[in-house]
């Protein structure tokens, strides 16, 4: 165990005199017998050992429930329902059992790595300034090998992600559990309830996110992505466009409509006008302030980069569309394989 570990867990000691330990682990359960042994350990393994890990079985018809017992770690808290109610309805409930100060989520079907709750602790316990804690993830999929992925660090850059697409990996999260209500998961948002459950707080707490990968998320036939796509995305141009309209009030449908089209990467999106709304923004911010502006210019050229990128226009069109805006100067910081679209471009 590192040191770094040991002095955490003699902070949980002193905090568990008023007979409640520092972190609850979180993890709603769904027939989830072929994966959750690797899940329950991998949480029992980690360096830091001062937590209760509730499970919250959802109606499970397979034999989850009687792996979950076959443990006999006092550390595990079962909670079963005889009828399925939903992952937000689940995730609802554990939180308003949950007696940790911090909540940390997790998933049936993936893994954490020894050192996370022991490194997000360390920074919440630093950063009391931050209410939502998230890190980069290993993905697995089938035999091949794991890829890592990152999301945006900083505070301001997370928000600014926010406006077009979720900015944590779900099952990575660690919460102030101080900042959370009774029931804070929309169980009206199906398969998107942590999207907006984001939105609730970007104005009350600050948000980041390690670099570290610190979770294994195991991508299958049966997420959700692959089996209620539909519904999932109808659910997050909900929460976008709440977003979008706090923010920018005056936006009208058409720019929303627009707006969803560049989030959702869609093909056929109008290059000409995406390229004039992303200037809007960055127009209507300055006004706002609601975000630094060069960092905004930044992540925005991004999106632009990648909007004309993906665009089923032919080549030559992109080329002097993508140069005609202001934005295609803008250094962002990261690789646009430019030569590579470049040609792709041309040989459409």
């Amino acid at each position: 165990m590192s040191n770094s570990a040991l002095d955490l867990n003699d902070m949980n000691t002193k905090y568990s005199m008023a007979m409640h330990p520092l972190v609850t682990v979180l993890m709603p359960v769904y027939n989830g017998e072929n994966t959750i042994r690797d899940a329950i350990e991998s949480i029992l393994r980690q360096t830091y050992r001062e937590f209760e890990f509730l499970i919250i079985d959802d109606g499970s018809t397979d034999k989850s429930v009687e792996i979950v017992r076959s443990y006999r770690d006092s550390r595990i808290r079962l909670v079963s329902s005889e009828q399925n109610s939903g992952i937000a309805a689940s995730l609802n409930h554990g939180v308003n059992l949950a007696t940790g100060k911090y909540l940390a989520r997790m998933d049936c079907d993936d893994l954490s790595l020894p050192e996370r709750l022991n490194n997000q602790v360390k920074y919440m316990e630093q950063h009391t300034e931050t209410g939502v804690l998230g890190t980069g993830v290993y993905t697995m999929k089938h035999k091949r090998p794991a890829k890592k992925r990152s999301w945006p660090e900083s505070d301001p850059e997370i928000k600014i992600n926010l406006l077009f697409q979720n900015s944590f990996f779900h099952p990575s999260v660690m919460l102030r559990k101080s900042m959370l209500g009774n029931d804070p998961y929309p169980t009206e948002l199906r398969y998107a309830q942590d999207y907006g459950l984001w939105i609730s707080l970007a104005s009350r707490t600050q948000f980041a996110n390690l670099a570290q990968q610190l979770v294994q998320y195991r991508t299958h036939s049966t997420q959700v992505t692959k089996t209620s796509g539909h519904e999932q995305a109808a659910n997050a141009r909900t929460v976008r466009q709440h977003y979008l309209t706090t923010l920018f009030a005056s936006t009208t449908a058409e720019e929303i409509e627009l707006h969803h089209c560049i989030a959702e990467r869609n093909r056929d999106t109008d290059l000409e006008k995406a390229g004039k709304w992303l200037e809007n923004i960055i127009e209507a911010n300055r006004s706002k302030q609601h975000f630094p502006d060069d960092l905004l210019c930044k992540v925005l050229a991004r999106k632009w980069w990648n909007c004309c990128k993906n665009s089923n226009r032919s080549g030559k069109d992109i080329w002097h569309i993508y140069n005609a805006s202001y934005l295609s100067g803008i250094r962002t910081g990261q690789p646009r394989h430019t030569i590579k679209y470049a040609l792709k471009w041309l040989l459409k």
